[in-house]
Order: structure tokens, then sequence, then C-alpha cells
């Protein structure tokens, strides 16, 4: 066989060798392409199935986490959001609940009174019946005020005038319009400390709301005993403290007594007049104006809220100006 004839076939077999490879070569490419946009495709399809559900409201279901770092990173982002929204969905819900059950009390009352009414001619309105459908009237304008109040703080849109001012005046002035309140429930009101306390600087206010938030909450859950209000500074914050002696909180109960509508069990039998949101308001305008509040509580010896808010000469200037404007 010629030289010329056996190279020739040589050459023809080369390139048949080459084909193959880049043939072969271009075939695990694409099969790793197509695996690689599998790996990919795959977890955005199922985001995107479970963001649909997300947009019909099915807070529930979670993505699960994907072995790309990158796509992991947008599903633990979606899932948090997810769980945020359940959240909020969740207090939406109860919030309605509570809602429907706290303005239910005094609806019935005041419609059981109508029936009466209007099916015997016998029945009167005697003074006692007239003090009661004013007090369940009171009661649903309180709670409808306060919601407003709840509504603004947490979605930020309360206002809030800080100011320096002298807190002792305004506390006396809340003491003394508890008083008849306190001697009437044979609980006796009282107020400790000096009253040469420094300016602080807060809400005028919203700071006779928070103690006429924690006292009214002494006096309706001290039948019989003492309400005391201590007073005192300490590292350049204004203390004040509403201790009572009443029937007090159980261990367990206190991590929930800033929330909306809560009541511990042993606390049901007792007739309540307030909203059933002062104290989540409470809390809520305490840390808006800076401070800081505590609770302290022993099952039958009694509770005392205390609240701290900034003395005003440790306010830097800048500070003060821009809570101003």
């Amino acid at each position: 066989m010629p030289d010329s004839y056996r190279n020739s076939i040589g050459y023809r077999y080369n390139d048949h060798r080459t084909v193959l490879a880049i043939s072969s070569s271009l075939l695990t490419v694409s099969a790793l392409s197509l695996s690689l946009t599998q790996s990919i495709l795959k977890p955005l399809r199922r985001i995107e199935r479970i963001a649909k559900r997300f947009s019909e409201g099915d807070w529930a279901v979670r993505i699960p986490p994907s072995q790309i770092p990158e796509i992991r990173q947008l599903e633990l982002t979606l899932n948090s959001i997810a769980d945020q929204l359940q959240d909020v969905e969740e207090r939406r819900q109860e919030l309605i609940g509570d809602l429907a059950h706290e303005m239910g009390n005094p609806l019935t009352v005041i419609r059981g009174y109508l029936e009466l009414l209007d099916s015997s001619d016998q029945f009167e309105l005697t003074l006692e019946i007239k003090q009661q459908l004013h007090e369940e009237a009171e009661r649903m304008t309180r709670l409808l005020a306060d919601l407003r109040v709840l509504s603004s703080m947490e979605t930020g849109g309360l206002p809030l005038r800080l100011e320096p001012f002298h807190p002792y005046p305004i506390i006396k002035r809340v003491v003394a319009s508890f008083r008849t309140q306190g001697w009437r429930n044979d609980c006796d009101l009282k107020l400790a400390g000096a009253g040469n306390l420094p300016k602080i600087f807060a809400d005028c206010d919203r700071f006779k709301q928070i103690l006429m938030n924690l006292i009214s909450n002494a006096l309706a859950y001290t039948p019989q005993g003492v309400v005391t209000i201590q007073i005192w500074t300490e590292r350049e914050k204004l203390w004040i403290m509403v201790k009572d002696t009443g029937i007090g909180i159980a261990a367990k109960d206190l991590p929930h007594v800033f929330q909306r509508f809560w009541r511990s069990d042993h606390s049901r039998h007792l007739r309540r007049e307030g909203s059933g949101i002062g104290l989540a308001i409470t809390e809520r305008l305490v840390k808006a104006m800076g401070g800081q509040i505590e609770v302290e509580s022993e099952l039958g010896q009694g509770t005392a809220f205390k609240f701290c808010l900034p003395i005003h000469a440790s306010i830097p200037e800048a500070t003060r100006i821009a809570d101003r404007q």
C-alpha cells in the first residue's frame, strides 16, 4: 500500500476521532448545561408556585432551601417576609376577635335594658340603671379612643410634642383626681417623693396619660388596700413607680401584661371599666419618649409598675431641637 494512501486513511481516521471527541464534548457540555439549567429553574419554579400562594393569603407555607447559595438567600428572605406577614395577620385576627368581645359586653348590657323598655310598660329606668348605661357607653368611647391611639402608634403616625416641663405638679393633679375613686373603693392612694424634681423631656399630655393608665389599673385590681406612687431620680432618669397591695399577678402571666386585651385568669372575676389596652398603650408611649417600663408582682401580694423618662438636662441640644421640629 502506497505511503500516500496510508497517510490519507490516517488523516481521515484522525479527523473522525476529532469529530467524535468534539461531538462528545458538545454532548457533555449540553448535558451539563441542561442539568444546570434544570437545577436553577426547578427552585425558581418552586419559588413562583409558593409566591402565588403567598399572594392568595396562604402565609403558612414556606419555601424549602435550595442548594444554590444565591437562590437559597432569596428563599430565606421570602420566608422571613412570610413570617412577618403571617404574624401581622394573626395579630389582626386576634385584634378583631378581642375587639368584638370587648365591644360585645357593653352592647349586651345596653341592648338588654332597651329590650326591657320595649317589652314592659312597668319597667323604669332607675338612677342606678342610667348610671350603668352611661358607664357602658363611656367604656365603648374609651375603647375606640384608645384603639385610635394604639393604631397610630403601631403605624408610626402618633405625633409626640417633646418638651421640657416640671413633672411634679402634673403628678399631684393626677393623684388628686383619683383620690375620690380610691377612697370609694376603700383604697388609700399615697404620693411619696420630693417635690423638687428636675424637668423631664417628654410629651406632657402623654406623660399624664401614662400616669392615669397605671393608677387606674392599680385601683381596679386593689379593691381594698394601698396604692403608692413613688418618685426618684437615678442616672439622668426620672423614675415613677405605681405600687399596689392588690391581687397581684402570677409569674407565668407577667410576660403578657402589656398585650392588648389580655387578662389573667385570676383577675377575670373583677369588674373592669377600662378599655383593655391601657397597658399596651402605656408601654409604647414610654418607649416612644426614650424611657423604659418594668413590672414586678407576686400573686396575692400586689403589683409594682415602674417607668423612667429622660431628665431634660441629659438630652443633647441637637436632639431637643430635632424633636421639637
